[in-house]
């Protein structure tokens, strides 16, 4: 049996000059009888490498008393203290610890922790706090002659905290047979121990951990193989576990491919400009210049600024779709970053996530990285996570931010010091917004939470200078039916009366309802219109075959306006079934088509096994389809947009795509009046927004003229 006082411990012990793991926490554990430690957080695998002082505890009839801290809300800890939610987050935690302990499958770490629970050598309580965590640091060794030792310091009960290679940690050591310094620090800080064990602090709530918790753990190990006398299997099985390695750094990509990486001058000069309004602001960058490897470019350089907030940082990502979320997640580890994928079920990304948020809290680790869809970014759950984290140390990135001016998705924005909203159209229009008959108030939250735009690049900078492709533009002119006519002057006169409302005495429920009906089924009407069909027909019947691969055709949403027979098919089939009647080897892409599915559609797409996809608006925000030569729109509301983002995405960047083609299935009515005016006013905005970076600007003016879509800037 070793003795403590024959280790030749020092005062003090400093990563970088000392290895803390080698040089003090094995040898004076392997000394001990006793152990007890309070810290912020606890991690198994330290006690996977040091098995033999782990085993020499147990051998010599050793204990260990283990005080873990827990985060706990302002409300709740006065709700536990009172006793209200007292035993909820007893069974919580004592869940969480069962959880961990008898799932462990072929964990050895966890095989040992259990193993000394089992064996009455490990008896663990939890520290709440309000607000934040315990996070005091304590570590007491007591050999067989009563000989003590206390550390104080910044090193946690994790690999991190205790290897020399990962964090820079340094500890404060007391020892008895120093008695007059012992007096000083190390008596205190025992007592302190003591009056935390025994629940006698002011500030601060220690739970027990039930008795059934134990007991279930324990009769967990006696099924298994393993006991208190074969601990040396253990070390054996162990032997192989022992390379605790530090997670991989953000960097900065020599090649990216086979290309090699540069940052262009317009990413440049955005990142300068949101640095200079102090961390905040909108990049309207047109879809397809960069936006997202700008984000990303600039999170690693905030990283590595040694005059930034430390070099910690808490990187949040929100996006509005799965499909855009996987791409980030792609991009993302191109910079060396692998961040949690919230965005699939709970299950699979929530304790992994609240893992690294509590190391990322108590300084284990000074970078963390997450990836969630905006439905997620709002629930209770994913909000109470990232509420623990520093605001002064996050970085929240909203890609097609105009989505977070809604007033339910606005709300659980979190308060990050580093903000920074992407999109090529951040504000919705006037025109569009159906659902509000006040649509400033979105332009209001947005600009609010992400401050003003603080860098643009056009999508005509964008061609111009060669980041997108030119682009044809064809008008495909589809006139309504005499029905379809009727029913578009009926629901125009009907939205009409409700909106003179708005000057007099204002929109009630009903009427809000009302408009949001009238035009909806206005839309779908314009969307479904029956000549688009026979036009399409027409016009792909006479493309060659070795031109009709890498096509997309945006068809419109649900059944045609006048069909509502469960039987009848709805637009996207109807397109597809045109399609397939002239040999086009099509596809669906719409968001029910699950990831996988996706990914493999994609792939086909590119390799030209399927000529085309049909998809409806999921293909609207962020998800890259560069193949794409050729799109016919048969479908586009009256936003901006929709439609700048639709052609954007048609004009990315691809080998062998030297010009890209946009047909444009332009609806107008049979007659003229108000109504009709209105129509073609609300088309003709889209029509010569076209036209006017198009390679045949010149050649479709006539067009443009002959049909009275010539649009004016009042």
């Amino acid at each position: 049996m070793h003795s403590l006082k024959k280790l030749g411990i020092k005062p003090v012990y400093r990563t970088g000059k000392d290895d803390l793991y080698n040089d003090f926490y094995k040898p004076a554990l392997s000394a001990s009888v006793s152990y007890d430690r309070a810290v912020g957080f606890f991690n198994s695998e330290i006690l996977s490498i040091n098995i033999s002082g782990v085993s020499h505890l147990v051998k010599s009839n050793g204990t260990m008393r283990l005080l873990i801290g827990d985060p706990l809300a302002e409300d709740e800890f006065d709700a536990v203290k009172h006793g209200m939610l007292l035993k909820e987050v007893s069974n919580n935690l004592s869940q969480k610890l069962e959880d961990c302990l008898l799932n462990h499958g072929n964990d050895k770490r966890l095989q040992l922790l259990s193993l000394l629970i089992a064996s009455g050598r490990l008896e663990i309580k939890f520290a709440l706090r309000r607000q934040g965590m315990y996070h005091e640091k304590i570590g007491i060794f007591r050999d067989r002659d009563s000989n003590t030792v206390v550390f104080q310091g910044s090193a946690n009960e994790t690999p991190h905290g205790m290897i020399a290679t990962l964090n820079a940690e340094s500890i404060s050591v007391y020892k008895s047979w120093e008695p007059e310094i012992f007096s000083i620090y190390g008596v205190e800080f025992i007592e302190g121990f003591e009056r935390l064990w025994n629940n006698l602090e002011e500030n601060t709530v220690v739970l027990d951990v039930p008795s059934t918790t134990y007991q279930r753990i324990s009769e967990k190990v006696s099924s298994e193989a393993y006991s208190i006398e074969n601990i040396e299997d253990i070390e054996e099985l162990l032997e192989g576990d022992r390379v605790i390695r530090e997670k991989p750094k953000p960097y900065i990509p020599s090649f990216i491919g086979s290309n090699e990486f540069k940052i262009h001058h317009h990413q440049r000069e955005a990142l300068k400009s949101w640095k200079k309004n102090s961390y905040k602001g909108i990049l309207k960058l047109a879809t397809g210049a960069g936006k997202t490897i700008t984000s990303i470019y600039g999170v690693v350089k905030l990283y590595e600024d040694k005059n930034s907030r430390k070099q910690r940082l808490f990187l949040v990502v929100a996006v509005p779709y799965i499909g855009l979320a996987s791409q980030w997640v792609q991009n993302l580890k191109l910079f060396g970053i692998h961040p949690h994928q919230c965005f699939d079920s709970k299950e699979s990304w929530s304790d992994s996530f609240e893992n690294d948020i509590n190391f990322f809290c108590a300084g284990v680790v000074d970078f963390v990285a997450a990836v969630v869809v905006n439905k997620t970014l709002t629930t209770k759950h994913f909000k109470k996570l990232i509420d623990r984290v520093d605001s002064t140390s996050m970085m929240f990135v909203g890609d097609e931010c105009h989505n977070h001016g809604s007033k339910n998705i606005f709300e659980g924005l979190p308060q990050a010091y580093y903000r920074m909203g992407l999109s090529a159209t951040p504000f919705r229009s006037d025109h569009d917004e159906v659902d509000s008959p006040f649509p400033d108030d979105a332009r209001k939250r947005i600009l609010s939470y992400y401050g003003d735009i603080v860098a643009t690049y056009s999508l005509g900078d964008a061609i111009h200078e060669g980041m997108l492709t030119p682009y044809e533009y064809h008008i495909v002119p589809v006139y309504l039916t005499e029905e379809e006519q009727v029913f578009y002057d009926e629901l125009s006169e009907k939205i009409a009366n409700i909106m003179g409302k708005l000057n007099s005495s204002g929109l009630t429920i009903s009427d809000k309802e009302n408009l949001t009906k009238c035009c909806g089924q206005r839309s779908r009407l314009l969307g479904s219109a029956k000549n688009k069909l026979e036009k399409l027909k027409d016009i792909t019947r006479q493309i060659p075959a070795d031109e009709k691969a890498h096509t997309l055709f945006y068809a419109g949403e649900g059944k045609p306006f006048d069909e509502c027979d469960s039987n009848d098919l709805k637009v996207i089939d109807k397109v597809a079934k045109v399609l397939n009647s002239n040999g086009w080897k099509v596809s669906q892409f719409t968001s029910d088509v699950s990831r996988e599915k996706r990914e493999s559609l994609m792939s086909s797409f590119k390799d030209k096994t399927i000529d085309a996809l049909v998809a409806m608006k999921v293909l609207d925000e962020g998800i890259d389809v560069p193949a794409c030569k050729t799109a016919y729109i048969l479908a586009s509301t009256k936003n901006p947009r929709q439609y700048v983002q639709r052609r954007g995405r048609i004009l990315r960047k691809s080998n062998d795509k030297v010009i890209a083609k946009i047909y444009d299935f332009v609806v107008l009515p049979i007659r003229n009046n108000s109504f009709a005016r209105g129509l073609k006013d609300s088309e003709a905005e889209r029509v010569n927004d076209f036209a006017l970076l198009a390679e045949n600007k010149i050649a479709i003016e006539n067009t443009i003229e002959d049909l009275g879509l010539i649009y004016e800037i009042n």
